[in-house]
């Protein structure tokens, strides 16, 4: 049974009920007033006449008459034929014994036909005043009119019920089902989200409970659709990383494999045992700088960043310390200029990024070309670049040029050790920092990489 049947079945059996107990109760006091009311009215009478035959019964005695039977009934039976004619029936009673009226003989079936009639007659007995306390009036009544009106009030609330349930009925359903419909709203929009489409939501405009109750729904749905984007997202990016990490790993430890069964297995000259010696060990390397990337985006992800001032001169000092001579072997020059004191940030992850940035412009860059770092401000923010006057890159691969293990020249990237992980650590860097990278390239123009941070000293 659906919720909405639960509620009209419950609404409709408890308006029924209270219905009709309110009305059977209001019947009910109905009837005690009119039956008090007759009682009241009933009484006053009794009294009237009990008194009349009291002054008409004193009247015969001080005028000397005897007070028999016959005197009684004759006078009871004048007021008896006067109150007849409005339904009121007297009877007079001696010491228990009926006087007036005078009984016939009584058929059965005109006896059945009183008692019935009896049912609907009120009646009160009163003895007369002394000294006439053995002498007893019985008054009667006829209230079937009563009974009738009754019966009357009861038929119209058997109609009145006929009439107001199905009535009722209807405007219930109607009324449950348009207060319920954001309900099935709900329910249709939740059945939608549990088949996987995150986008639907609830399209309720109301200021009342539901409204509130779709706004918030509406706010965990859009959440969720996000955390499972962001959940495709990050599976997505692990599957190309271990994607990208076996092919990495697959190339150089083959030839690894083969240089190593060769230097082991075969006969060969000084010339080719040192050949097959750098090999293994520029492979080597390359996969050492694999790891130590690797590495350092693992501790980026999970350990919290603890900024300080960091003095751009010793800053510069040590990465042109690391990578000083390294730039002189490709033929090249290392320029670092700086108009500002110092920045806020780590500044062991500064010097790798800055490391990082210079080691992608060396294979890039022909010899005698400069590689120049700067440092300035800009806006109110500290900015660290790195410029080369290499190749460049295309909008493509300057649009990939952050994921990671991606490489704009395979080639030249494999020769030189690099793993397509640099960019990727450096725009981690600068996430840990809460700044941003920008990178601007043109092919045969170079490519100038800059780092923005929140603020400079």
């Amino acid at each position: 049974m659906r919720f909405w049947h639960k509620i009209l079945l419950a609404v409709l059996v408890l308006f029924i009920a209270a219905l009709d107990v309110s009305v059977v109760m209001v019947l009910k006091k109905s009837w005690q007033l009119n039956m008090a009311s007759e009682r009241k009215r009933a009484a006053s009478e009794q009294l009237l006449i009990t008194n009349s035959i009291y002054e008409n019964l004193e009247s015969n005695r001080f005028r000397g008459m005897s007070l028999n039977p016959e005197l009684l009934v004759s006078v009871t039976q004048s007021y008896g034929q006067h109150y007849r004619k409005q339904g009121i029936g007297l009877e007079l009673r001696e010491n228990g014994r009926l006087l007036y009226p005078i009984e016939d003989g009584v058929s059965p079936g005109q006896e059945e036909t009183r008692a019935a009639q009896e049912e609907h007659i009120m009646t009160l007995a009163m003895p007369l005043p002394a000294p006439y306390q053995h002498l007893e009036l019985v008054y009667k009544r006829d209230i079937s009119g009563l009974y009738a009106q009754q019966e009357e009030l009861n038929r119209f609330f058997v109609m009145i019920n006929w009439i107001v349930g199905p009535l009722l009925v209807v405007l219930l359903y109607l009324l449950i089902r348009h207060l319920t419909k954001p309900l099935k709203l709900l329910s249709e929009t939740t059945k939608t989200i549990a088949e996987g489409d995150y986008s639907k939501r609830v399209e309720l405009n109301s200021r009342d409970e539901f409204g509130e109750l779709a706004f918030n729904f509406n706010k965990m749905a859009t959440v969720i659709e996000q955390r499972m984007s962001d959940l495709a997202g990050m599976a997505e990016d692990k599957q190309r990383m271990v994607d990208n990490l076996a092919h990495e790993l697959r190339t150089p430890l083959t030839s690894m494999q083969g240089f190593a069964e060769l230097l082991t297995t075969a006969n060969i000259d000084q010339d080719d045992q040192v050949k097959a010696g750098r090999y293994i060990l520029s492979e080597t390397v390359r996969l050492k700088n694999l790891a130590f990337k690797l590495l350092d985006l693992s501790v980026l992800r999970h350990q919290p960043l603890v900024l300080a001032e960091v003095d751009v001169a010793s800053l510069f000092d040590t990465v042109a310390q690391t990578e000083q001579q390294r730039v002189r072997d490709n033929g090249l020059l290392l320029e670092m200029n700086s108009s500002i004191p110092a920045v806020w940030g780590d500044a062991d992850l500064l010097a790798a990024l800055l490391v990082n940035l210079i080691e992608n412009a060396i294979p890039v860059s022909r010899p005698g070309q400069t590689i120049r770092v700067l440092a300035y401000q800009q806006d109110g923010e500290g900015v660290l670049e790195v410029q080369d006057s290499g190749s460049g890159m295309t909008e493509e691969q300057s649009r990939r040029a952050f994921e990671p293990f991606y490489r704009a020249d395979s080639s030249r990237s494999r020769a030189y050790g690099h793993a397509g992980l640099g960019l990727s650590l450096c725009r981690q860097i600068a996430e840990a920092h809460q700044g941003r990278v920008e990178l601007q390239s043109a092919p045969g123009e170079g490519t100038s990489i800059r780092l923005f941070l929140s603020s400079t000293l």
